[in-house]
């Protein structure tokens, strides 16, 4: 059965290179050379569809072109789709769905899970082919490249970076919009209720609210350890069921210690993000809500919470008018147009084979090469590598450029980017110290093909909820008491993050609960 299912994939793979190739074609009935992507990702849940969709982007804006240039000869992009059923299934069915094509691809783009794609992303690097991974944020997936470059040498990120950093930018949002919230409630002064007036000491109340299982269990340690040293009270940590319809008794538990945010992180089903949003609002909780949610980026999450989401705020990639780079805007509509959604994060697909094309033109050109199989075969793809290592790409959501394999061997697994590395990346660093740019498999995360992060590279957005639109509202610019003030406070060795994009849209801050009726 299993080959009878095998050769059924193949001939309906076989037909779609066919169809791929002559769209468009020119006389006499010959082919047009293609470059094929493989599309891995759990296609029955939304973080495929995203992928799939911002592939298929991606596909036909550079097909209704002349294709990718490949030394002169112009080539089609051809997809395949293959649903790693990563989030309902187990590591071997991604295996299996991806070996029954590997031969038949030129590259890997997508991935979702971390227990998945550490093993079926071998797949690819026993054949030596790329493989740039969209979704997953585990920095210890990246490290192995750091371990066998040899091997894990194919292994890119495309997507969101490592969870040290995701975790860094969460941090960075919620102190910002907390500055935003206090100073909001010290102008009304007496009209807040008075268990809501800035506290004494300054420092606003936070209650941690997460999703119980093990993608947060160490965001649930981290932020309990680092909150309280970034000036928040932490009121206490609930956590409950991704797919739990009823948290009224854990909301009224916090509803009782009075924070003024509620710090989330929601990545599964529709049901514990929706709950929150419905039972926060029922139950009179005026907190703000800040944090992670998966579910809520997209456009349907206002139409599942009946709007009682607006103004939650969320670590994102894309917001409704907001321009990150020149890309984004085209991209956004686009892909809105498409689908009728707001992408999520996983729809970095489409950056990833816009990287990969302008990766394969530059080096075939730099060679004389003119088929893909010369440029992305084994013999020769180490010049591709090297090409996406020290160059860099304007994306739809940030300049995306690689951490390179460490110069200081520290021992035990342990390394350091040098000054020379460093300062390549970050030219305005006023001093270097060894360890602020440590590489390791936990803790270090200047990673070798991990995403290089700060205010010129990757920063991550954080989006809020406002009247039925996700806006993008940070970074954003404080000026207050000065903007001097900010540019001091906020910056760190990565870069000065007192800016923002165009597009950003004023935070808003729902003082009315707060507020004496």
């Amino acid at each position: 059965m299993k080959r009878i299912v095998f050769l059924a994939v193949a001939s309906l793979f076989v037909l779609g290179l066919v169809l791929s190739g002559c769209a468009g074609g020119g006389g006499g009935g010959e082919e047009e050379p293609i470059i094929t992507f493989a599309i891995a990702g759990p296609m029955t849940q939304f973080q495929g569809e995203h992928e799939w969709w911002a592939a298929e982007l991606a596909r036909d804006e550079i097909n209704s072109g002349p294709g990718v240039n490949v030394g002169g000869v112009y080539h089609r992009v051809a997809l395949v789709r293959v649903d790693t059923n990563e989030v309902l299934g187990a590591p071997d069915e991604s295996v299996d769905a991806l070996e029954a094509i590997i031969d038949d691809v030129d590259f890997v783009v997508g991935g979702f899970t971390t227990a998945n794609v550490a093993i079926y992303r071998e797949i690819a690097m026993y054949v030596q082919k790329i493989f740039m991974n969209c979704g997953t944020a585990t920095g210890s997936l990246q490290y192995s490249v750091v371990e066998d470059y040899d091997h894990y040498k194919y292994w890119f990120k495309s997507g969101l970076y490592n969870e040290v950093f995701l975790v860094t930018s969460l941090y960075k949002m919620a102190t910002t919009i907390g500055q935003v919230l206090k100073a909001t409630l010290e102008e009304y002064g007496d009209a807040v209720v008075e268990d809501y007036r800035v506290p004494e000491d300054d420092k606003l109340r936070l209650a941690i609210l997460m999703e119980d299982g093990a993608w947060c269990a160490g965001l649930v340690t981290s932020a309990q350890h680092y909150l309280p040293l970034l000036g928040f009270t932490v009121v206490g940590t609930w956590l409950v069921s991704a797919t739990a319809t009823d948290i009224s008794t854990e909301l009224t538990q916090i509803a009782a210690a009075r924070p003024h945010i509620v710090f989330t992180a929601f990545g599964g089903p529709v049901a514990v993000a929706a709950v929150y949003s419905s039972q926060r609002i029922e139950l009179g909780l005026p907190a703000m809500t800040v944090g992670i949610n998966v579910e809520g980026q997209q456009k349907q999450h206002w139409v599942n919470t009946e709007g009682k989401c607006n103004g939650e705020i969320m670590l994102d990639t894309w917001g409704k008018g907001l321009q990150s780079t020149p890309k984004t805007a085209a991209f956004f509509d686009a892909f809105v147009d498409k689908t009728g959604e707001y992408p999520i994060y996983t729809a970095g697909t489409y950056d990833a084979i816009f990287q990969l094309k302008e990766a394969i033109e530059a080096v075939s050109a730099a060679n004389d090469w003119d088929d893909i199989a010369d440029v992305a075969g084994p013999d020769n793809i180490d010049a591709l590598i090297q090409y996406l290592e020290t160059s860099s790409r304007v994306g739809t959501n940030y300049r995306t450029a690689y951490y390179s394999m460490p110069a200081i061997d520290l021992g035990g697994g342990l390394y350091a980017l040098s000054e020379a590395q460093i300062r390549a990346l970050y030219p305005t660093l006023a001093a270097y110290s060894q360890a602020d740019w440590l590489c390791a498999a936990s803790g270090g995360p200047h990673i070798a093909h991990d995403l290089v992060y700060g205010p010129d590279y990757a920063t991550g957005i954080g989006s809020q909820w406002q009247d039925g639109h996700k806006v993008g509202v940070w970074p954003m610019q404080l000026t207050v008491p000065s903007q001097e003030y900010w540019d001091t406070a906020l910056t760190d060795k990565y870069g000065c993050w007192n800016f923002e994009y165009p597009g950003t849209t004023d935070v808003v801050i729902p003082i009315e609960g707060f507020l004496v009726s």
